[in-house]
């Protein structure tokens, strides 16, 4: 038992089986009593003797009396069923008044000692032969149980709601009553079950009684005895031992030393010593036994909070380790960043150079240059300008990498705009015979954002189209709704995979992964593009299939954010003539 109760304490949230029972408990006592008295009216309905006759000793439940409990077990359990509604509440309600009403007027009659034939409304001709005067009237003792344990039926909706014990004062009393009927019952004394020679509790009336109190004390969970029953602590396990102990062992320990004095075994004065001490041995061994179980609850409580403690300080660890090794992560990915962007200037400048002394060379500033030689010099300065644009990506990703990415707001055209990046990949798209198609706005509207970022982003993605499109075409158009530029890039190139959709944004992936890949490029093209565009409030997304190509969506804001400062760029906002599409 210590065990089953120390898994409680420390699962929080699941019951032990006892408590789950006990939660159960004013239903199955409200079921029970509702049972007992629907047979017992069963019973008088086909007049069986069992049911209806006097017996030595004994009296038989009356009608009115089952009716009782078939109204109040019905409302017992009605008032603890869950999602209740004002329905059924209304009626939990009219059935407990119901039981109030008849045992307020039993409690009249005995009061004006008349008999108005109320008590015989129900089977009167089979009650007049029953030697119990006056027929068919519920004794004083259960009438005043019965209105007692109305009133808690009455007052449960309104424990449950504020957290009262009303419910629990009535029932306790009730309780009392039913307790000391039934030991009148087991010892045998007719005064502890019945007032008067002709009006006594029947021992089935007891029973009952005593089933529907023990429901209606646990109907409300959270306060009173009921709260102590179903404590997962330290005080649910003392109340759940002792409490049945406390009230079973003097009843036994009275049963054993009366059996023993009618049997004369010993006499009157050894029984009560007999009797006193097995109480105080019983009692003894209770508290024994229950401090040991809750020293080993204790103990194990202890040890519980030990190791909670110590998980704690292992998670508090680990997070100051994952914190320091995250800080070490940023700080290793700030100096790669700042690694690339230093490479990437001291790269940058050799390579100027270059294109410099070769564009000297081309001239013939230096002196005369053969056809060939100007072919060899186109190579160098084709190489230069393509190294360069791998240098201007890694630098801008340093950049927005670190958050170092300036935003120059300007006003632009956004024909022009699409027409200059158009122009920078035409070449590109005219070298591998795929058709190039630019559709621009009928007509033209300023947008408010980075110029240079626009362009470089419409030339990453217009270049990465043709870049995987052998054959087909690349189509790029745009639109304004809602105040947002949408430029939509459509090839017909290879498409990306399913799997690779959000791969391609990342930096320094690319569909090929071999070293003798087809095409070449840094992989940052597209993971530069998406930062730029969400840097600009926008965004960039791709929708593919393997196989016939893929649609990338470029949305930026017409508008720069509120309090920026917005200049004009030399290029004409809107043009002076409609551009017409274009088909290079």
């Amino acid at each position: 038992m210590a065990n089953s109760n120390t898994v409680a304490l420390s699962q929080p949230g699941r019951h032990s089986p006892l408590i789950g029972f006990f939660e159960r408990v004013p239903i199955i006592a409200g079921s029970a009593v509702a049972i007992l008295g629907a047979l017992v009216l069963a019973g008088w309905a086909l007049d069986i003797p069992f049911v209806t006759a006097v017996r030595a000793g004994g009296y038989p439940m009356l009608p009115l009396t089952a009716l009782c409990f078939v109204l109040a077990g019905g409302s017992l359990t009605m008032a603890v069923r869950p999602n209740r509604t004002a329905t059924t509440e209304a009626i939990q309600q009219s059935l407990a008044a119901l039981v109030a009403t008849v045992s307020v007027l039993t409690l009249y009659e005995y009061l004006r000692g008349g008999q108005s034939g109320f008590d015989m409304l129900l089977f009167g001709d089979r009650l007049r032969p029953v030697s119990i005067e006056p027929p068919g009237r519920i004794a004083i003792n259960t009438a005043g149980g019965f209105l007692l344990y109305a009133l808690a039926l009455l007052a449960i909706p309104h424990d449950q709601r504020k957290h009262d014990l009303r419910a629990q004062m009535f029932a306790a009393p009730a309780l009392f009553i039913s307790l000391v009927a039934i030991l009148g019952y087991v010892f045998g004394v007719k005064g502890m079950y019945g007032i008067s020679q002709s009006s006594a509790m029947a021992l089935t009336t007891a029973v009952g009684l005593l089933t529907l109190g023990i429901g209606a004390v646990v109907a409300v969970t959270d306060r009173g005895v009921a709260s102590l029953l179903m404590d997962e602590g330290a005080a649910g396990v003392l109340t759940r031992r002792l409490l049945p102990a406390a009230l079973l062992a003097p009843i036994i320990l009275g049963v054993i030393r009366m059996l023993g004095e009618s049997a004369g075994i010993y006499e009157s004065e050894f029984g009560v010593s007999l009797f006193a001490v097995a109480t105080i041995l019983t009692f003894v061994g209770l508290v024994l036994w229950s401090a040991r179980v809750l020293r080993d609850t204790d103990k194990e409580r202890v040890d519980l909070l030990a190791l909670e403690q110590q998980a704690r300080a292992n998670a508090e660890r680990l997070q100051s380790e994952a914190e320091i090794a995250r800080a070490e992560a940023e700080k290793a990915n700030n100096s790669k960043t700042d690694f690339l962007a230093v490479m990437s200037h001291e790269l940058r400048t050799p390579l100027t150079a270059i294109m410099g002394y070769e564009e000297l060379l081309s001239d013939g500033i230096t002196g005369p240059v053969t056809e060939l030689q100007r072919q060899q010099l186109g190579r160098i300065n084709a190489s230069a300008r393509h190294l360069l644009g791998l240098i201007d990506e890694i630098l801008t990703f340093a950049r927005v990498d670190v958050g170092r990415e300036r935003i120059r707001w300007e006003s632009m055209s956004v024909n022009h705009t699409l027409s200059d990046a158009a122009a920078l990949v035409e070449p590109m798209a005219s070298a591998k015979d795929v058709h190039f198609i630019v559709e621009l706005l009928e007509e033209d509207q300023a947008i408010q954002t980075d110029g240079t970022k626009l362009r470089q982003m419409l030339v990453n993605l217009l270049s990465n189209g043709i870049k995987f499109t052998d054959k087909g075409e690349v189509r790029v158009s745009c639109a304004v709704s809602n105040g947002i530029l949408e430029v939509r890039i459509v090839d017909t190139g290879v498409g990306i995979p399913a799997e690779n959709i959000e791969d391609v944004f990342q930096p320094f992936w690319q569909a090929e992964q071999t070293a003798t890949r087809r095409t070449g490029g840094t992989g940052l093209g597209l993971s530069v593009t998406r930062r730029l565009a969400r840097l600009l409030g926008g965004d960039v997304s791709v929708a593919s299939e393997i196989g016939a190509g893929s649609t990338f969506l470029l949305t930026l804001p017409m508008k720069a954010p509120v309090g920026e400062s917005v200049r004009r760029r030399d290029t004409p906002t809107t043009p002076t003539a409609s551009i017409p599409a274009l088909h290079i």
